[in-house]
């Protein structure tokens, strides 16, 4: 079982359409994919994943090619389950600070 880093960030946010206008007006960002509370953008050297719901700040994201290995891996680590979807899940580091964790397609 292995994380690999990859070039996706997520970051939580309160209006999804009044972001949408920040980031694609203000900073010119290039929309690639809309989903149902969430809009995707290419950043340059990273894809800023924009999240409705509770407002969090850049959370890095891991790519692991099974995820509930690597929730179990993760739990025995010490580590703790903060949010979890169906091919994704949130936690923290022994030390509080918040990754992603997406199972490859």
């Amino acid at each position: 079982m292995r994380f690999t880093a990859n070039r996706d960030v997520a970051v939580g946010v309160e209006n999804l359409e009044k972001s949408r206008k920040f980031y694609e007006e203000t900073l010119g960002l290039k929309l690639v994919e809309k989903g149902a509370g969430r809009a995707v953008y290419d950043a340059g050297h990273l894809t800023l994943y924009i999240v409705e719901g509770v407002p969090h700040p850049p959370v890095p994201i891991f790519t692991v090619d099974c995820l509930s290995a690597a929730k179990r891996r993760l739990l025995e680590g010490g580590c703790e389950i903060v949010g979890e979807r169906e091919k994704s899940l949130y936690f923290k580091d022994p030390s509080g600070i918040v990754f992603d964790a997406i199972e490859s397609k």
